[in-house]
């Protein structure tokens, strides 16, 4: 009886280079699978801190106007007077001018001695980041240097309404050639942020 001998038999360089073909297609096409999950991924994350980001500046101006307080300031110049609360409509040319601008109180001082719960805050738009601005003091001086705060960058329009006491309405506060109470009834806040929408808020002041 003859024994069998059998040959063992390998792999050919065509098998070879046609599994290292299908092996290239299937990591390409896992590498850009991974790679659109990221870019996704990131693209939440970013969104999902927009969106934290905006409910902090609601939360922001909700607490300053529900702390308004009856007091005006004097300017750098010590002379002119500003009143209590201030708002105008955005001007891209007055690039200096707060869109809001008020007295809080209710601001909690850790120093020595006795302080003034009082502070002057404001809001700005400049280019396309809402700023908030603090001064370190009621009535400036020419060295008074302000504090000035990002809140939300990517912002297209920063828009304001007031509903004065007696019922009426504008975009300017203290109204022009009117006669008003110090604080407005409330204050209608707009914010249009790219990619996300326009937002509009009503708040109470002095609540």
């Amino acid at each position: 009886m003859k024994a069998v001998v059998r040959h063992a038999r390998g792999f050919t360089l065509i098998e070879l280079l046609v599994a290292l073909l299908i092996f290239g297609i299937f990591a390409v096409l896992a590498y850009s699978g991974l790679g659109r999950i990221l870019d996704g991924r990131a693209r939440l994350d970013d969104e999902q801190r927009t969106w934290q980001e905006l409910s902090q500046v609601f939360l922001r101006i909700s607490d300053d106007v529900a702390h308004a307080r009856a007091r005006g300031v004097r300017d750098e110049a010590g002379i002119a007077v500003l009143p209590p609360f201030v708002g105008r409509p955005y001007d891209s040319r007055a690039l200096a001018e707060p869109s809001l601008e008020l007295t809080r109180g209710g601001e909690l001082n850790y120093g020595e001695g006795v302080h003034s719960d009082l502070r002057r805050v404001a809001y700005l738009l400049r280019d396309g980041r809402l700023l908030r601005i603090t001064w370190p003091v009621l009535d400036r001086a020419p060295v008074t240097v302000p504090l000035e705060a990002p809140l939300l960058a990517g912002v297209e329009a920063f828009e304001l309404q007031f509903y004065g006491q007696s019922g009426g309405t504008g975009a300017i506060w203290p109204a022009a050639g009117g006669v008003n109470d110090p604080l407005p009834r409330a204050v209608e806040v707009t914010l249009a942020v790219k990619d996300l929408g326009r937002f509009k808020r009503l708040f109470l002041v002095n609540d």
